[in-house]
């Protein structure tokens, strides 16, 4: 994920690795941080990898007077950066935070691509829904099972965490959905 949070930032300007820290901070905060040791290894491995390059700091769009390595991003890591976004297989279980970020950066993706994340997250949202949907079935199929914990803090905070869990995947579903109508407004 700080990969491609890292190679995102890049595609729009240069940065100073400050710069870079506080703005993927920024992004997935504010429980999850990259430490500078964190970034500083990542850095030293993009450079070394030839995905990023030192950079002029007059070509950086928010000048500063403070002194920290410049960084731009080769075409080397524009291909990295492209298999990143149109990765879908890996970290299936972070998925939704990864794609809030790649959703930031589809402008970058070819119509196609986009529709393709796009679609490929509402099924995802979507196979997260028919999952809880089947527990609720499974619950309600057996009733005589359920009867003695029904009354039960422990069963109401099961269905109340079921039913929290349903919500807050229509509302990822609905968002990605209206994603992909701006795709067909900005085509017009």
């Amino acid at each position: 994920m700080y990969e491609l949070l890292v190679l995102s930032l890049l595609m729009k300007f240069p940065l100073h690795a400050y710069l870079i820290s506080k703005i993927a901070n920024d992004t997935i905060g504010p429980w999850e941080k990259i430490s500078r040791g964190t970034l500083s290894t990542l850095l030293n491995k993009l450079y070394k990898d030839g995905l990023i390059q030192d950079a002029e700091p007059a070509k950086i769009p928010f000048p500063t007077e403070r002194s920290s390595r410049t960084y731009e991003i080769t075409d080397r890591g524009k291909k990295r950066f492209f298999e990143l976004m149109v990765d879908t297989e890996r970290n299936a279980g972070n998925y939704p935070k990864i794609f809030h970020i790649k959703a930031i950066y589809l402008e970058f993706l070819s119509f196609e691509d986009q529709l393709y994340l796009v679609n490929h997250y509402m099924k995802y949202c979507q196979k997260a829904i028919d999952h809880i949907r089947q527990q609720q079935s499974e619950f309600d199929e057996h009733p005589d099972m359920l009867q003695p914990m029904q009354n039960t803090p422990y069963y109401q905070t099961i269905r109340g965490i079921m039913e929290l869990q349903l919500d807050q995947w229509e509302l990822e579903r609905k968002w990605a959905s209206r994603l992909k109508e701006q795709f067909g407004r900005s085509l017009k």
